[in-house]
């Protein structure tokens, strides 16, 4: 029994594979080992460059970078100035977006445990707690409720309220204040690897009290 043995062909011009028994049409078609299938594979998605030398065919690889391109008259890459600024550019934004949803969960994570309802009456019950303490006769009818249903005195559910509003003002502020020298330091990267190390560092940026 003869064993058939397909050849694989690369076609320089379209930059595609096609087994030899399905191309009819032997132009820009050049037979190519599973070495270099990988190799031109890897330059055709990976930014890098095909080309024909001394009729072998010949391939970069993959680009080193997003803002690499390939030059031809030197047949190696270059630093590209305008997509170099360009890949900075999408992901100093990619980044902040990072930055914004982290805080936000850090902040979701303070509030663990509290059902929505009573996280929205936040703001009331700071505000009622406040213009109690500054005028006991200020109109408070949320906090009365609280008081009455929970059966303790007037006077300390206030107390507790604003202590807990301002326990969690500072949590916050140090979440504000970390994220803004965290996007502070973003804009004033200028190399991939104080980007990546940044990343890193926002990845692993857990809530801790000044």
């Amino acid at each position: 029994m003869v064993r058939v043995v397909n050849m694989m062909l690369f076609n320089i011009e379209t930059s595609t594979f096609a087994p030899d028994y399905l191309v009819t049409d032997n132009q820009n078609w050049i037979e190519v080992s599973d070495e270099e299938i990988d190799g031109i594979s890897d330059s055709i998605t990976g930014g890098g460059a095909v080309w024909l030398e001394n009729g072998k065919i010949k391939y970069s690889g993959k680009a080193p970078s997003e803002y690499h391109v390939f030059d031809f008259e030197s047949k190696s890459f270059k630093v590209s100035d305008s997509k170099k600024a360009e890949f900075f550019k999408r992901k100093k934004e990619t980044l902040l977006g990072t930055l914004a949803d982290k805080a936000d969960a850090i902040k979701n994570g303070l509030l663990a445990g509290y059902p929505q309802t009573e996280i929205e009456s936040f703001y009331r019950q700071e505000k009622e707690a406040l213009a109690w303490q500054v005028n006991n006769k200020a109109d408070t009818p949320m906090l009365k409720q609280i008081a009455r249903i929970r059966n303790i005195p007037f006077e300390v559910l206030v107390q507790k309220v604003i202590e807990k509003s301002e326990q969690f003002a500072l949590a916050v502020g140090v979440i504000i204040g970390q994220r803004q020298a965290f996007e502070d330091r973003l804009l004033a990267t200028n190399t991939l690897e104080e980007i990546t190390a940044l990343e890193k560092e926002i990845k692993e940026w857990k809530f801790q009290a000044n």
